[in-house]
């Protein structure tokens, strides 16, 4: 009988090199440390399998070609894709550590806008755990008993017919926490194309054509953020205004719908 081989073989995971590209960034504040932007819609914020260009991380690699040496490009937190607002980059290891740890305490806060489905009258606190589910290749979050712990403060800032504008808080930060509560009360945000638990009444059906045409994507913008500077140990206090979608469907439903 022959003698018996026995090869070790490896296998070595061919490593993705993300390509930079030159994708505008709109630029609220920067500094050696840190850079804080306001996302546009209608961009991924991280690369995936099946989006490798055209995201705020390629976006970034153009900019600031150091951030291959930092985790995730430096990105602390991130945004859905149609959600508009501020987020924080951080331009170097230490940055990105202390930064990452103050999100872990919820020491940075996150203030949104949103124009939800149905009136809310007063302040409420959502505190329900979220859960990912698979759904056929998809996955999707949903409140369940199992979930990680979440909560979302909303405060009232008007009300018009049929429909509420809506001030945010985070406590935590799950993927979709505000969607998914604000989905689970039946007062889901306008435009959400995943999460759109609301009752329906006659006189929205009326609308919501008009106000599809007027916004194409969830109307959720964050528009406040607070953290302490990683290297200056001073509060950082950054704001932005609406976006255009938004602010034109607020004067829509301020004087058109009556």
């Amino acid at each position: 009988m022959g003698d018996i081989i026995k090869i070790n073989t490896v296998f070595c995971k061919k490593k993705i090199v993300w390509q930079a590209q030159n994708i505008i960034l709109n630029i609220i504040y920067e500094d050696k440390h840190i850079l804080v932007i306001n996302k546009n819609s209608n961009i991924i914020v991280h690369p995936g399998t099946k989006n490798t260009k055209n995201t705020l991380f390629n976006a970034i690699l153009y900019y600031y070609p150091y951030a291959r040496n930092i985790p995730r490009a430096g990105i602390i937190h991130r945004l859905d894709k149609d959600t508009t607002g501020l987020m924080i980059i951080a331009k170097n290891i230490n940055s990105y550590f202390f930064l990452k740890q103050e999100l872990k305490n919820h020491n940075i806060i996150r203030n949104y806008e949103a124009i939800v489905n149905g009136i809310i009258k007063n302040n409420k606190i959502i505190n329900l755990p979220i859960k990912r589910i698979y759904k056929k290749n998809n996955i999707y979050m949903n409140v369940h008993p199992l979930g990680k712990p979440s909560m979302t403060k909303i405060f009232v800032k008007n009300i018009f017919k049929n429909y509420t504008h809506l001030k945010i808080q985070l406590t935590t930060g799950r993927t979709h926490q505000i969607r998914v509560h604000l989905s689970h009360i039946k007062h889901s945000i306008i435009g959400d194309k995943i999460y759109k638990n609301h009752n329906i009444f006659n006189k929205t059906k009326i609308y919501e054509n008009k106000i599809k045409k007027i916004i194409n994507r969830q109307a959720l913008h964050a528009y406040h953020i607070k953290f302490i500077h990683p290297f200056y140990k001073t509060y950082i206090k950054l704001n932005t205004v609406l976006p255009d979608d938004i602010n034109n469907l607020i004067f829509f439903l301020k004087n058109v719908i009556f």
